[in-house]
């Protein structure tokens, strides 16, 4: 794929901003940073034609305490029993956290002054024949006396993958990257406060 760049506005405390969103093939492990993972379990360059995502606030009019934001993301997960099935045999949706963040209950992938996201999936087939990978990703406010502790909505945007194997051979098709509305974030409100009851969302 060619790379993408997009810019999404967004208004956060009266103020204009502008994130871009670079989303591209992963064509390096070491520019991506897998040499740096431990634990993987794989080679590290299988992660050469996933894709990566890096978001970041690339213009806004605010300084100080107005920078602050987070970022939120969940995974959608549809696995197949076959390759050429249409419907998935299970579908699971998790935000998207380090497994220290969620011990600690809480639930931003990203947070600063301003914030940024990076992301690099790879290889979570496991043993099923296809899998869907949808990430759906939520610039939002950073709760604090600003804003009453609220996470609200600022912008969001959805990408991903699909991967299949062929004859032992890893096949990856990277999704288009598509622009989403304050009504997928809406649709997550359960899941965010089922999973994490001492965050108050809006």
């Amino acid at each position: 794929m060619e790379d993408i760049k997009i810019q999404i506005p967004f208004t956060l405390n009266e103020k204009n901003g502008i994130v871009e969103v670079c989303y591209k093939e992963n064509k390096s492990a070491n520019e991506s940073g897998f040499n740096l993972l431990k634990g993987l379990g794989f080679d590290m360059q299988m992660c050469i034609g996933y894709p990566t995502m890096h978001g970041y606030i690339k213009d806004f009019n605010g300084t100080g305490y107005s920078n602050s934001s987070a970022w939120i993301q969940i995974i959608t997960d549809k696995y197949y029993s076959s390759v050429k099935d249409k419907v998935p045999c299970k579908v699971l949706s998790e935000v998207d956290i380090s497994d220290n963040m969620r011990k600690l209950g809480v639930p931003f992938f990203a947070f600063g002054y301003p914030s940024e996201i990076y992301d690099a999936p790879c290889n979570n087939l496991g043993n099923h024949a296809r899998l869907e990978w949808i990430a759906d990703t939520f610039l939002v406010t950073h709760p604090s006396r600003v804003n009453d502790n609220e996470i609200s909505y600022l912008l969001g945007f959805r990408w991903g993958y699909e991967e299949w194997d062929v004859e032992g051979k890893r096949n990856v098709r990277i999704l288009p990257f598509e622009v989403i509305d304050c009504s997928a974030w809406n649709g997550y409100l359960s899941l965010l406060e089922k999973d994490f009851p001492d965050w108050q969302f809006n």
